[in-house]
C-alpha cells in the first residue's frame, strides 16, 4: 500500500531509544548558557572563592541543581536564562515540580525569591541522583524510606516455590545487590543494616509470618566465603565500609577536581569553627 509521504514534527515518540541522547545534547546547551551568562557576571553561583565565578549547575541528564546567590537581580537574570532556554529548546520547566532550598535566609527573602521563580520551598534533606543529601547527618525518618524500599523488593521477590539453592542465587546476584548504590553514598546505620540482614536470612529460610522456619545457621556464618565454611553472601555492613573507603582512591587520584578542593575547604572550615568554639568555651573553675 503506498502512500504520500507525511511530515513529521519535531520531537521522538516516547521510548526512542535517541530520546535519551536527545536530551543530553539539549542539556548541554543549558549548561553552556549557564557558563556563559555566568562570565559575564550576569548571573552568581556559589563557592566562588573555589571555582572563580562559582558553581552554577549541577546536571545529570534530567537531575538538575542550579545555585545561585541571593541577589536579586542575578536571580532575575537566571530566570531569564531559563525562559530563554525554553524559547530555543521548545522545551518547558516545570516550576510546579522544582524546589526552592535556601541556605541561612529569612522566612520574608525565601518567599520573595519563590515568587520570582514561581516554585514551591523545600527543604532538606533533598534528593539528586537518588540519595538524601543533607549538612548534617541523616536521621533515622530519613534512611527509613530507602530502607523500605529495598524491604519490598525483598517481599515481592520471595520465591516459596524456589528451592534453597536457588534462594541463594537470588538473595547474592539480586538482593544483595539493591542497596549497593546507596552503600557507596551513606554510611548506613546499624538499626538498618540488622533489618536488611533480617530480612535476607527470612527469605533464605523461607521465615515469614504465619509459617515460621528455624534458621539453621547464623547470618555472620552465611556471609562467610566458602573457603571459610559460609555461602558467600555479601556481608552488607563490610561491604558499606569498603565502598566508602573507595572514595580514598579517587580523592587521591583527581588532582584539582571541584569536589576535593569544597572537601578540604569545608573540612578546614570545620577545623576553625571547633577551634574557635573551644577557645571560647571558659575554664572550669577549680573547687577547693
Amino acid at each position: 500500500m503506498e502512500g504520500n509521504y507525511f511530515e513529521t514534527c519535531k520531537g521522538l515518540r516516547q521510548g526512542d531509544p535517541l530520546s535519551p541522547l536527545l536530551f543530553n545534547l539539549v542539556g548541554d546547551v543549558l549548561t553552556r548558557m549557564l557558563i556563559k551568562a555566568s562570565n559575564q557576571g550576569l548571573i552568581k553561583g556559589l563557592l566562588s572563592d573555589l571555582d572563580g565565578k562559582g558553581v552554577v549547575s549541577l546536571q545529570y541528564a534530567d537531575d538538575t541543581i542550579l545555585f545561585s546567590t541571593n541577589d536579586e537581580q542575578s536571580l532575575r537574570n537566571l530566570k531569564c536564562t531559563l525562559v530563554w532556554f525554553e524559547k530555543i529548546s521548545g522545551m518547558r520547566i516545570n516550576y510546579h515540580k522544582s524546589e526552592l532550598i535556601p541556605l541561612n535566609l529569612e522566612e520574608d527573602e525565601t518567599h520573595r525569591i519563590a515568587h520570582i521563580f514561581h516554585c514551591p520551598v523545600g527543604s532538606f534533606p533533598i534528593k539528586y541522583l537518588g540519595i538524601p543529601l543533607h549538612f548534617d547527618k541523616l536521621r533515622r525518618e530519613d534512611v527509613q524510606p530507602l530502607v523500605d524500599k529495598i524491604l519490598r523488593k525483598i517481599a515481592s521477590w520471595k520465591g516459596k516455590l524456589l528451592s534453597h539453592a536457588a534462594r541463594v542465587v537470588l538473595i547474592k546476584t539480586c538482593l544483595a545487590s539493591i542497596p549497593v548504590y546507596l552503600l557507596s553514598f551513606i554510611k548506613f546505620p546499624k538499626w538498618a543494616i540488622k533489618t536488611l540482614n533480617t530480612h535476607l536470612a527470612n527469605c533464605l529460610w523461607n521465615d515469614s509470618d504465619g509459617h515460621h522456619k528455624y534458621h539453621l545457621v547464623n547470618w555472620d556464618t552465611m556471609s562467610m566465603p566458602k573457603d571459610f565454611g559460609g555461602l558467600g553472601v555479601p556481608n552488607l555492613r563490610d561491604l558499606n565500609i569498603c565502598l566508602l573507603g573507595s572514595w580514598i582512591k579517587r580523592y587521591n587520584a583527581d588532582e584539582g577536581k571541584l569536589w576535593k578542593i569544597s572537601l578540604i575547604s569545608n573540612i578546614r572550615l570545620q577545623s576553625l569553627i571547633s577551634f574557635t568554639v573551644r577557645t571560647q568555651v571558659p575554664p572550669s573553675s577549680s573547687r577547693g
